[in-house]
């Protein structure tokens, strides 16, 4: 039974180390494809050059007898030779990556099929390595219910990046009009209309609160919370400047505006690095996922 484990642990030490392996040839792969596409696009466009310029009739019998013709021709013929050059081996190096990472992957499945029928064995005869099965599946579960956490703090994260522009895009019309209030004949319809504006940027704001709210609890059950605490910002309208309340002067709205603009933009960076934090604490419990479900 002990070399039955000592060769299953082996077999998933060979494992981790060929993922790992794959996750590279993977990478090179998709490099070596993107340069491959990159010199097949540029070796194209020298090809048509060339083309183009041997069926320009007019043109061309003018530039034969300018002397321009055959020096343009052989630089054409030049810089289509090297983009032909690149193409072949940009060509080579793909197909080499490919039959790599193919090759990787074809090792990884005889192992995989290796490491199932030692598992199978060992489930029915150990009831410690039952145990540790048993334990590791649980583990997957919690694994994936931190995902569904993760995925509703990033969802609820795009919702107050999406309010955060339309605050802005509101509050950018606001301030269009207080400028144009500002440098012309003040009139009742033109006040009107940017109290109108200025109305829907703060009703905007006062939703973008509720937002804030609803990411933060989010954020608290994946334990980011320390990032954007809920008591920071569930007073985030009270926060904002009110804008009707002793307005004095043109000039005093317009700087509130303005001062709004800032925090609303320095909130939606703060939101953001949050959603890469999101995104890169997703990533790796999908690679623990994926890791425990092949190994185990």
């Amino acid at each position: 039974m002990d070399l039955m484990i000592e060769k299953y642990e082996a077999l998933q030490a060979k494992l981790k180390s060929l993922l790992k392996k794959k996750k590279s040839s993977k990478i090179r792969f998709e490099e070596n494809t993107i340069r491959y596409e990159s010199a097949k696009a540029k070796f194209d466009k020298e090809s048509e050059d060339i083309e183009k310029l041997q069926t320009e009739s007019l043109s061309t019998f003018l530039k034969r007898l300018i002397g321009n013709y055959e020096k343009r021709l052989d630089k054409e013929i030049q810089d289509q030779l090297i983009a032909k050059m690149e193409l072949d081996l940009s060509l080579a190096l793909m197909l080499e990556s490919r039959e790599d990472l193919a090759s990787v992957q074809s090792i990884i499945n005889q192992t995989t099929a290796e490491l199932n029928q030692l598992k199978e064995l060992l489930y029915q005869q150990d009831s410690d390595f039952r145990e540790k099965i048993s334990n590791e599946e649980l583990k997957r579960v919690q694994l994936k219910q931190e995902l569904i956490e993760l995925e509703e703090a990033s969802a609820a994260g795009e919702r107050v990046l999406n309010g955060i522009d339309i605050a802005l895009d509101d509050l950018d019309s606001a301030d269009s009009f207080s400028t144009w209030d500002m440098f012309t004949d003040s009139s009742f319809i033109v006040d009107m209309m940017k109290y109108d504006k200025i109305d829907k940027a703060e009703a905007k704001m006062n939703q973008l609160e509720q937002l804030l709210g609803s990411y933060a609890k989010e954020l608290k059950d994946v334990s980011l919370d320390t990032y954007l605490s809920y008591e920071k910002f569930s007073g985030m309208g009270k926060t904002f400047d009110i804008f009707f309340d002793n307005i004095f002067s043109d000039w005093d709205t317009k700087d509130k505006i303005g001062r709004n603009v800032e925090m609303l933009e320095n909130l939606g960076t703060t939101i953001k690095e949050l959603q890469h934090k999101l995104e890169a604490n997703k990533e790796e419990i999908q690679k623990q996922v994926a890791e425990s479900e092949i190994l185990y």
